[in-house]
């Protein structure tokens, strides 16, 4: 039974409604909810039976969302705005659907729809999500083509099925741009990381209960252990009192330790915050589409560039590295504002009794000690001079109070500081061998220039040394994970299943999201094909088109069909004969039909069909018969040699 068009129709409308689903967290929501109005609205006339609205008032209609669009966004191009503006016309396309060329066209709009999700998010429900669309709007290509309803879905899941190897091969093959795809500008210019160009109380503590991706690591050979895993993002060595924000003093470069051993080697993904990428401490090599800046940051060579990359890095991973001041550096790595007296006054207290600067470190770190500072999530809220009211007032803090406050000692005690941002630890997945840094992650620390060398200095470690060796979540209530809905502590079952997700996840990353101009040229040199370029993706091509085409070669010879028997041969091919001759025979005629249908043959073609259907009756029919008869073979020779004359046309009427 065919599909009834009606059915087709609303199959065509719920597809889209279905494939544009992810939008709505990626553009105004008044976009795809007018967008499901319009497909609502198309609906109804069809149900209703009604006559759809003229052009001229389509048109008319079509003016004020557009404008409304250009007035949210201030453009009408790229990703948001082009997304926004294709989907704004593919709803008012809909109201001129009338014949079947018109509802392919919406459907072929579907198709074009569905892969726009992957512009603001390369994930793998993001990938799975489209698997389900394409299957939705394939079913609804399979209904408009008529096929029963009731056989539909599997239709279209075998239509998927044996496109997906050409759609790996061209995946494989195609060239690829020099960026992906979704690297096309946007206006939302936010960090997946969440880490912000200044520092002051509350900004990196507010990331910690977000358990998000920030981004992941692997490493060849030997793994790290927690305590190295100081992932450097930004410096800040600006203080005005209570935030502290990068300044404009270069950096004279940094050596390696003597002595220094033990590189890591390894591969981050992650995608870069104005530029600047996570890299271990002390890196001393980077690999293709970064380089290293001045304090030992990296960043991405094409800085406007905001999509995900996978770049190498070689790291020593060590606490300090050697690197020379200037005066002018110097003086800018002391510089405090006049806020904070008494935080200003411990540290020069330090400063006169200690004139080895070694020393007057090693008090500073004993000091803060012995404090009484509490590490904690929800600290209270400042007020005044914040250093001086976190040190010997509130005495509770996260990373970035401990780092600010340390700094601005160390500053008074006439020690040049900075702070670095960026991420501590990580979790490693056993599974996939890689490590997942997540958005709790994120950390503060400083850094002291000591005897010629910057030095690491972590305040929080000194307070709670348990936060480099320990996920921060066992240390802080209010970052530790929950369950949905539920908003339990999860059992093992529920990480294990988490770990799979994230191996799945990285491995997706890895493989596809990845897969960019770079990764295809090793692979077309590890084949062996050179530089990609025509030749080489036509060898591609070719060559996986026949690997394609070979197992189905193979099945269609071990699906062929046994081959016929003499008997049944025989007879097609006498029928076969007749109908050349103009006789309307059939295969389903009996001998005697055939014997009246061939009347006016000539009187020995007669004769001898009479024989041939003589001898098939005889042999077919009689006791024990059997196909392997060897009178078959010769009966069939005769059959070959029957070669009855046309008739004229006026014998095969009658006249």
């Amino acid at each position: 039974m065919r599909s009834e068009p009606r059915l087709a129709h609303f199959s065509v409308l719920a597809a889209l409604a279905l494939t544009v689903l992810p939008l709505f967290l990626q553009l105004p929501p008044w976009v795809p909810l007018l967008f499901a109005l319009q497909l609502g609205g198309r609906a109804w006339l069809a149900w209703q039976g009604r006559q759809l609205p003229h052009r001229v008032w389509l048109l008319l209609a079509m003016i004020v969302p557009v404008l409304l669009l250009w007035l949210s966004l201030r453009t009408l191009v790229g990703r948001e705005g082009g997304v926004a503006l294709l989907l704004l016309l593919t709803g008012f396309k809909a109201f001129e659907t009338v014949t079947l060329r018109d509802w392919r066209v919406l459907l072929g709009l579907g198709f074009f729809l569905a892969a726009t999700p992957l512009l603001f998010d390369q994930s793998l429900p993001s990938a799975l999500w489209l698997l389900l669309s394409l299957f939705v709007l394939t079913w609804a290509m399979v209904l408009l083509a008529g096929v029963d309803s009731a056989a539909s879905p599997r239709a279209a899941a075998l239509a998927l099925l044996y496109a997906m190897p050409l759609m790996l091969l061209l995946f494989v093959a195609m060239p690829r741009l020099p960026g992906p795809l979704w690297s096309m500008p946007s206006t939302d210019q936010r960090a997946t990381s969440g880490l912000s160009d200044s520092l002051a109380p509350g900004s990196i503590g507010q990331m910690i209960p977000s358990r998000e991706p920030a981004f992941t690591a692997q490493f060849r050979g030997r793994q790290p252990t927690r305590e190295q895993l100081y992932w450097r993002v930004m410096v800040f060595d600006r203080f005005d009192g209570a935030r502290w924000t990068a300044g404009s003093v270069p950096d004279s470069g940094a050596a390696l330790l003597p002595g220094a051993t033990g590189e890591l080697s390894y591969s981050v993904t992650a995608t870069p915050f104005k530029g600047a990428l996570p890299v271990l401490e002390h890196a001393v090599w980077a690999g293709e589409g970064v380089q290293q800046a001045a304090a030992q940051l990296l960043r991405r060579i094409d800085a406007r560039n905001e999509a995900r990359l996978r770049y190498d890095v070689r790291s020593v991973a060590q606490a300090a590295y050697p690197a020379a001041l200037s005066a002018e550096q110097r003086d800018h790595y002391l510089q405090l504002p006049a806020a904070n007296l008494r935080t200003r006054q411990q540290g020069e207290f330090f400063a006169r009794q200690f004139r080895d600067e070694a020393g007057r470190l090693a008090a500073l770190r004993a000091w803060l000690q012995q404090q009484g500072l509490r590490y904690t999530l929800s600290p209270p809220l400042l007020q005044g001079d914040v250093v001086d009211d976190f040190l010997f007032s509130s005495r509770q803090g996260f990373c970035e109070h401990f780092a600010s406050a340390f700094a601005t000692l160390a500053r008074a005690a006439g020690l040049p500081a900075r702070i670095v941002v960026g991420f501590q630890g990580g979790e490693f997945n056993a599974g996939g061998q890689f490590w997942l840094v997540r958005s709790s992650d994120a950390h503060a620390w400083t850094e002291v220039w000591l005897q010629g060398r910057w030095q690491r200095v972590d305040p929080t470690a000194l307070v709670a040394p348990s936060r480099i060796v320990s996920e921060v979540g066992e240390l802080v209530p209010e970052a530790q994970a929950v369950l949905p809905v539920l908003g339990r502590r999860p059992p093992q079952w529920w990480n294990r299943v988490q770990a799979q997700w994230q191996r799945a996840g990285f491995v997706w990353q890895q493989w596809v999201v990845d897969y960019d101009a770079r990764r295809q040229q090793r692979l077309f040199q590890r084949l062996g094909l050179g530089r990609v370029g025509v030749g080489s993706v036509m060898t591609v091509l070719l060559l996986g088109g026949a690997l394609l085409v070979l197992p189905l070669l193979l099945w269609l010879l071990w699906r062929r069909p046994p081959a016929r028997s003499y008997p049944v041969r025989g007879w097609q091919l006498l029928v076969l004969r007749l109908q050349q001759a103009g006789v309307a025979a059939q295969a389903s005629d009996t001998p005697a039909q055939l014997r009246d249908k061939a009347a006016l043959l000539a009187p020995a073609l007669q004769q001898q069909l009479a024989q041939l259907l003589t001898d098939w009756q005889r042999w077919r029919y009689a006791e024990g018969a059997t196909d392997a008869d060897p009178r078959w073979r010769g009966w069939w020779w005769q059959v070959r040699r029957f070669r009855p004359s046309r008739l004229a046309a006026k014998k095969r009427t009658g006249r």
